[in-house]
C-alpha cells in the first residue's frame, strides 16, 4: 500500500498528490475533474469520468472445449463488460449456430465480423443509461405473463410461448448483471446510474431470484406438458397455482412499495405454500407430481427471497 502525506493549503483545505501511474491509467491531466466518494467503511474513493470498459477486449478459445464450457465464457465476458469478444478455434463451425444464437441472445452485443476461425462481436450499449429499476419492471412484467400462462399449461401446451418469455426474462437479466458489476468496479458509473453502494447486494439478490422464477416457471410447464398428471392432480395444481401467483403479486409489491409487512407476509405465506406442496405430494406420490412440486417449492423460496431483501435492510 502506497502512502502519500497531507498538505495544508490555504487556511481550511488540504491537499494530496495522486500517483503518475494512476493519472496516466485514467487518461487525465490538469484540468480533468476526478470524483469523490465516501463508502460504507468511511474510506474516500477517488474515481474519473471517464469510463473505459465499452473499449475493453477479450479473446476466447473454443478448441477442445464443449459449447457449455465455451457459453460460461461468454457470459462472463459479457458481465465484466468486456465491450469486444472475440472467439476463436478450428471448432467453430461445429458450433457456430448455438455461438451465434447467445450472442444475440445479449442486449445490445451484435457480431461486426465473423470467418471461418473467428467470431467477432461488439457492444454498442452506453451502459449509463441503462435503468436498473425500469429493466426490473421489465423482468416482471414478462414473468407475470408466464406465469398466467403456466396456468394455461395444465389443459393446453403454451411451452413455446413460455420458453421465449423466459429468453426475454434471461436478457434482461444479463444486462443487469452487467450493469451492476461495472458500477461495483467503477464509483463514477454507480454515481451516473443513480445507485448506492449499499444498494447493489440487494439489486443483485432481487434479479438473480427474478431470473431463477421465470426459470421455475418455464420448467414447471414443461414438466406438466411432457408428464403424465390426472385430473385430480391437475386440479390440485390449478388451486396452488392461484396462491402462488397471489404470493408473486405480494412479493413484488412489497418490493416497488418497501413495505416491510407485506414483506413479513410474503415470508408467512411462503411456509404456508410449501405445506400445501407437502401435502399434494403425500397425497398422489407420483414421479411427475413430485417433480412439478420441486420446482413449484424452489419458485416460492425465490419470492420469499425478494420480500426479505425489503424486511432486512
Amino acid at each position: 500500500m502506497e502512502q502519500r502525506r497531507l498538505i495544508k493549503f490555504g487556511t481550511s483545505s488540504h491537499v494530496l498528490s495522486l500517483p503518475s501511474s494512476w493519472l496516466k491509467k485514467n487518461k487525465l491531466e490538469k484540468g480533468n475533474l476526478i470524483y469523490l466518494q465516501e463508502n460504507n467503511n468511511g474510506e474516500l474513493v477517488i474515481s474519473s469520468n471517464a469510463s473505459e470498459s465499452e473499449l475493453r477486449k477479450i479473446t476466447i478459445i473454443s478448441d477442445n472445449k464443449s459449447f457449455k464450457r465455451l457459453s460460461k465464457e461468454i457470459f462472463s465476458a459479457y458481465i465484466n463488460n468486456y465491450g469486444v469478444i472475440v472467439i476463436t478455434g478450428k471448432n467453430l463451425d461445429s458450433i457456430r449456430e448455438e455461438i451465434r444464437k447467445m450472442l444475440h441472445g445479449f442486449v445490445a452485443l451484435e457480431i461486426i465480423e465473423e470467418d471461418k476461425d473467428k467470431i467477432i462481436a461488439k457492444g454498442f450499449l452506453n451502459i449509463k443509461d441503462v435503468s436498473i429499476n425500469e429493466n426490473i419492471r421489465r423482468m416482471d412484467v414478462i414473468i407475470r405473463l408466464m406465469m398466467d400462462e403456466m396456468k394455461k399449461s395444465i389443459n393446453s401446451n403454451v411451452w413455446d410461448a413460455i420458453y421465449k418469455k423466459d429468453h426475454d426474462v434471461n436478457k434482461f437479466f444479463h444486462l443487469l448483471m452487467r450493469t451492476l458489476k461495472g458500477a461495483i468496479y467503477d464509483p463514477g458509473l454507480m454515481r451516473d446510474l443513480g445507485i448506492k453502494n449499499e444498494n447493489i447486494f440487494s439489486y443483485w439478490i432481487t434479479c438473480e431470484n427474478l431470473e431463477d422464477i421465470g426459470d421455475e416457471v418455464k420448467r414447471v410447464s414443461r414438466f406438466i406438458v411432457e408428464g403424465k398428471l390426472n385430473d385430480k392432480e391437475k386440479n390440485k395444481l390449478e388451486i396452488i397455482f392461484d396462491d402462488i401467483e397471489k404470493l408473486y403479486l405480494d412479493a413484488m409489491k412489497s418490493y416497488y412499495k418497501k413495505d416491510k409487512e407485506l414483506a413479513f407476509s410474503v415470508d408467512s405465506k411462503k411456509d404456508e405454500l410449501i405445506e400445501q406442496c407437502n401435502k399434494i405430494f403425500n397425497r398422489y406420490h407420483t414421479p411427475d407430481t413430485g417433480r412439478v412440486l420441486e420446482r413449484i417449492k424452489k419458485m416460492i423460496y425465490g419470492m420469499a427471497v425478494i420480500s426479505r431483501v425489503i424486511y432486512e435492510n
